[in-house]
């Protein structure tokens, strides 16, 4: 019985893994909140309907293991899950009620990959390392696609992509992140029981790609989380000798590809046709080939120098200490002899640091750089509206609102939807009381993480713990909390490092209650419901467009009509009747449609500015643009229009 168990939990959880690289594949689930049915958005919909049911298959499975009652579980999922309850809580103050539902429907997929990776863990045997190698195994064909996209790009990739690796995830730090997320698997396949040579050298291969992959996405936090994860598994996990001789190899054979695409015009320029990137795509494949094959040789031949040794933890902290006193040696003595070139370059850095330096290219050396790419005014942004809802919160997904209303200048390019800060952003949106709820989470995978320590569990459990550290590492820097994709592959994480901290059975008195059980099941109709309904409404939205654009504004002025029916919440159906009502020539219907938009989210200058359009240059009209400048100061067409009005 416990066999046929275990069997089950493999299967679903291979399943959720291969469902987690179609989540990937399909725009890494990312929904901007735009009203529109995109590709993300469907795939995030799908994630939730098929996360809902297995995670309560999880609780069911894990029912009667430690690890399902333990400190750490009931602490992490009661954080993720108050903080989506929390979410959903917030659509009642938010600046826009269905951005807060769309992070609401994204926090519960957080939670329940969370239950799944508990449960899951709970039940199947050495979890920690099945989990990272089939992590890295779920990657492997979204980095093979990437880069085919940039080898290859008449077969996979398109026109007009940019010079910065995407594709298919369509955002490059999110693209760096799962090939960062496959590291873990990758370092430990090369030291598994009985591993020979051709472990040894595939591994060196395979973290070869992984890093040109990383390299190629130009992403600064990426490279940052590739280090954590390799300073992490390398100082927490015997085998060291060889997982260094991985690493390399892996870096040996990531230089002759990587130095190539960021030296060929071809490839470093932004959108040129598929065509004119073919050539240097053929020569960026070869190299990578090459590279790959390198990689190994090199982590063998490192392999055999260093084997007659034995790199203990203390060895390589020593070795490290004295690394860097040489450095700071080295660099103190360069200081004193060339003071003002050491001055001119501390200028250039604080300058970039600053965001004075001109601003951030998408060119290979923004790898080197310093500047924080108007990151310090979004995060200054968002503390501005903490200081006003400081407890609250100005609602879940409200900050591209905030954005608006606290911006300091009027370049509509800069504008962005989150903070590109995890913290900042759980706390504008959310409050205190919604940051305690995200410290619950992460408290509770650390305290599991402490206890697996002290109750000396496998060293493996280092593997999905530093999948878990890259999240939030990069989170701190970028929107990594809203790309789903990456949320539920660091909370599954999580899920197994708090399983790991609490195996076998628990007492039976310590079993969860079949209510718990029941609730799980009961609760995924509602789950669904919520994922699909405003997903429905934007489809109906994103039909009329095209009815629009195909000249059919009756069809769209319809379907507008069943968006609003589906959710309320939205502004988006009361935007496209109002344009369907302008292409046939009521201007009565475009006014009332422009106001009830007004009424749903009034404070969005989305539906004040078309309210102002619907009226012209009347009084009402002028009201209308101060509307606008109430909430986005910096408004050039509010501005215009008032100037012109006197």
């Amino acid at each position: 019985m416990v066999v046929g168990r275990d069997r089950a939990a493999l299967a679903v959880g291979a399943a959720s893994l291969a469902c987690w690289t179609g989540l990937v594949v399909l725009s890494g689930g990312i929904d901007l909140g735009d009203g529109l049915a995109t590709r993300g958005a469907t795939s995030a919909m799908l994630a939730a309907l098929v996360a809902a049911p297995v995670a309560a298959w999880a609780i069911m499975q894990a029912r009667r293991r430690a690890a399902a009652r333990s400190g750490p579980a009931l602490l992490a999922i009661g954080g993720t899950g108050g903080l989506a309850v929390w979410a959903g809580i917030s659509i009642l103050w938010a600046l826009a009620g269905d951005l807060a539902w769309t992070e609401a429907n994204r926090v519960a997929l957080a939670a329940m990959a969370l239950i799944i990776g508990i449960g899951i863990a709970a039940v199947v045997p050495r979890a920690p390392e099945r989990f990272a190698v089939g992590l890295s195994i779920a990657a492997a064909p979204v980095v093979a696609w990437a880069l085919l996209a940039r080898c290859l790009p008449t077969a996979f990739g398109t026109d007009y992509e940019p010079a910065r690796l995407q594709a298919p995830v369509g955002y490059w730090n999110a693209l760096a992140l799962v090939a960062v997320m496959a590291v873990p698997g990758v370092l430990w396949w090369s030291t598994r029981r009985r591993s020979g040579p051709g472990h040894l050298m595939g591994a060196a291969a395979a973290l070869s790609v992984a890093i040109t992959t990383v390299a190629l996405t130009y992403s600064r936090s990426g490279l940052l989380a590739l280090m954590l994860v390799l300073v992490l598994v390398l100082c927490l996990m015997p085998g060291r000798i060889r997982q260094l001789s991985v690493v390399v190899g892996a870096l040996v054979g990531a230089v002759l590809p990587v130095w190539y695409a960021m030296t060929t015009d071809a490839l470093t320029e932004d959108a040129l046709l598929a065509a004119d990137r073919s050539g240097a795509g053929a020569g960026l494949l070869w190299r990578i080939a090459a590279g790959v094959a390198l990689a190994g040789v090199v982590a063998w031949l490192a392999a055999r120098m260093l084997s007659g040794g034995r790199l203990t933890r203390r060895r390589a902290g020593a070795a490290g200490v004295i690394a860097a006193v040489a450095a700071v040696g080295l660099l103190g003595g360069y200081a004193v002899a060339e003071p003002r070139q050491v001055g001119d370059w501390i200028s250039a850095r604080s300058a970039e640091i600053a965001g004075t330096s001109g601003g951030l290219s998408n060119a290979p050396g923004r790898i080197g750089s310093l500047d924080t790419n108007q990151r310090l005014e979004w995060w200054a942004e968002a503390a501005r509206s903490i200081e006003g809802s400081p407890v609250i919160g100005e609602g879940a997904g409200s900050f591209p609102l905030v954005h608006l209303r606290e911006r300091t200048t009027d370049e509509d390019r800069l504008n962005v939807r989150q903070p590109h800060n995890l913290m900042l952003e759980v706390a504008s949106g959310l409050g205190l009381v919604g940051l305690a709820l995200l410290a619950c989470l992460i408290g509770g995978v650390a305290w599991a993480a402490v206890r697996a320590w002290q109750r000396r569990a496998p060293p493996t459990t280092v593997l999905p713990l530093a999948i878990f550290g890259a999240f939030l590492l990069q989170a701190q820097l970028d929107w990594t909390w809203t790309v789903p994709a990456l949320t539920a592959a660091a909370m599954a994480a999580g899920g197994v490092v708090i399983a790991a901290a609490a195996p076998g059975p628990a007492p039976p008195e310590r079993a969860m209650p079949g209510a718990a059980v029941a609730g799980g099941w009961a609760i995924v109709p509602l789950i669904a419901l919520s994922a699909v309904i405003p997903w429905w409404s934007q489809e109906k939205v994103s039909s009329g467009n095209r009815a629009i654009a195909a000249g059919q504004p009756a069809v769209a002025e319809h379907l507008a009509g069943e968006a609003s029916g589906l959710n309320p919440l939205a502004i988006e159906p009361w935007l496209l009747r109002a344009r369907a009502a302008a292409l046939l020539d009521n201007p009565a219907g475009m006014r009332i449609a422009a106001l009830r938009a007004t009424q749903v989210q009034p404070d969005n200058p989305a539906g004040w500015a078309l309210l102002a359009v619907a009226y012209g240059a009347t009084p009402e009209g002028d009201d209308a643009w101060r509307h606008v400048l109430a909430l986005s100061p910096h408004d050039r067409r509010a501005l215009l229009a008032l100037e012109a009005a006197g």
